[in-house]
């Protein structure tokens, strides 16, 4: 009998974790290209990595040093809009970040693919890591 109803509650915890809901979003991303005025720049040491529906980390692949280096912060949204406000300020040369907060719309964001606008004009496209 116990054996039994410790089956039947973990079918049912099992059931209850399906239910909850996931973003498509969550996960780590490579960033693979990124476009502006119809220039298209190729990249592949940087990685966007939403961790849950707040925290937010990017992560930098620095070659000369042969290392990388992360950056955390927490993200909100609303509707189709990011926002990501880091802990500190991504010193200049990491990335294209200039400051600690940055707005992206979400163009599109599937279980592989992953495509950002922002502000400024830029468009980033992202492959599921």
């Amino acid at each position: 009998m116990k054996k039994s109803v410790f089956i039947f509650f973990t079918f049912l915890f099992f059931i209850a974790c399906d239910n909850i809901p996931h973003s498509p979003l969550i996960g780590k991303w490579q960033l693979k290209t990124v476009e502006k005025n119809g220039e298209k720049t190729l990249v592949d040491t940087v990685w966007y990595n939403f961790q849950s529906e707040s925290v937010f980390m990017l992560q930098v692949y620095r070659p000369q040093q042969d290392r990388v280096v992360a950056f955390f912060g927490l993200r909100t949204q609303d509707e189709d809009v990011i926002s990501i406000k880091l802990e500190s300020e991504a010193p200049v040369g990491y990335s294209d970040w200039e400051g600690a907060t940055r707005s992206f719309t979400i163009d599109k964001v599937n279980n592989k693919k992953l495509m950002l606008r922002s502000e400024e004009g830029y468009r980033y496209s992202f492959i599921k890591f």
